[in-house]
């Protein structure tokens, strides 16, 4: 009678180990606590150098707040863009830009060609994620101009790389406020599991960008297969792009996805085309754009490494070009 007593006990012990083996497999990848975030985007990875030319964030966010204020405003300003289920976080962010005209190497480039111009912007963003959903709000506020300082930092990568000087810039827009507010929704679904454990997803996006930086409204989304979908919304993107957010789930092991997607844009105005009365540039702004992400995700235990390659199409009518192309290239650390 011992020993089936002891057999009984030995059998129920596993039974229990069993199940919480199961349900810890189960249980979703946590967020990690806090990212630290580069974003580097240029048209050199498409061996061109006009137009959105550079752009670069650093950026920090956490996917949870203590601040009882922080969590009341992200309420108040936006539920519908919230999950009620998901924690209020927060993130910061400093990011430039860089916009050139095609003739970048003469003093006087056409009037009809794109403004040369600078973005300098500090950004602080309201985020909630559940297991399927998110929702952001962000706020940045800075100058276009010369205060921006793109000038001076394309001048110092041209000289680095031993390139010719960029002669354009004393016909940049002149130094004006900059306010951006974003609003976006993203959802995560993953349709099927295939051969290999490989997963097959989707990722609707929309948003609404209000400000003179971009007032627009946007909608998108990204195909993905792989391994470890469930790691991050899409990879992160300078604004006012739809874009996946810096935190991100460090997997057990390598997870990694291909994507492919679009994303389409109504611009009512755009502080780079539209605000360049200044007595020289003659442009019309193209109101409908479209970008074609295509890209890779890497990410294995507290890092993410993450490459898009994007096709836009003209953003000013005199634009001879119908697609201009660059690259995004982020690596983010969980810390």
């Amino acid at each position: 009678m011992a020993i089936r007593s002891s057999r009984g006990r030995v059998a129920r012990w596993t039974v229990l180990a069993c199940l919480a083996v199961t349900a810890a497999a189960a249980e979703e990848p946590r967020w990690a606590s806090g990212v630290l975030s580069l974003t580097f985007e240029n048209d050199t990875f498409a061996s061109e150098d006009r137009y959105y030319s550079n752009g670069l964030r650093l950026a920090w966010q956490t996917p949870r707040t203590e601040s009882a204020l922080l969590k009341r405003a992200g309420r108040a300003l936006a539920p519908w863009l919230l999950p009620d289920e998901a924690e209020i976080g927060w993130g910061v962010s400093i990011s430039q830009s860089t916009f050139t005209s095609d003739k970048r190497l003469v003093s006087n480039p056409p009037r009809d060609d794109h403004p040369f111009a600078g973005h300098l912007a500090g950004a602080f963003t309201l985020s909630a994620a559940s297991a399927k959903s998110l929702g952001m709000i962000e706020l940045s506020l800075g100058v276009i101009g010369p205060s921006s300082g793109a000038e001076d930092a394309q001048n110092l990568a041209h000289e680095l790389l031993d390139r010719r000087r960029v002669r354009g810039w004393d016909r940049q827009l002149g130094d004006r406020p900059a306010g951006l507010l974003v609003l976006e929704r993203r959802w995560h679904r993953t349709l099927a599991t295939g051969a290999l454990g490989l997963e097959f997803g989707v990722v609707p996006a929309a948003g609404v960008h209000l400000g003179n930086v971009q007032t627009s409204a946007a909608g998108g989304a990204l195909l993905r297969i792989g391994h470890g979908l469930e790691m991050d919304f899409g990879p992160p993107r300078i604004r006012p792009a739809l874009s996946g957010l810096g935190i991100f789930r460090p997997p057990e092991g390598l997870a990694w996805y291909l994507f492919a997607g679009f994303e389409g844009r109504a611009i009512a105005y755009q502080e780079t085309l539209d605000g360049n009365r200044n007595g020289y540039w003659q442009i019309d702004r193209e109101p409908l754009l479209a970008e074609v992400p295509v890209g890779v995700v890497l990410a294995y235990g507290r890092t993410r490494l993450a490459f898009t390659f994007v096709s836009q199409t003209r953003t000013f009518d005199e634009q001879p070009d119908a697609w201009h192309h660059f690259g995004s290239l982020t690596l983010s650390l969980a810390l």
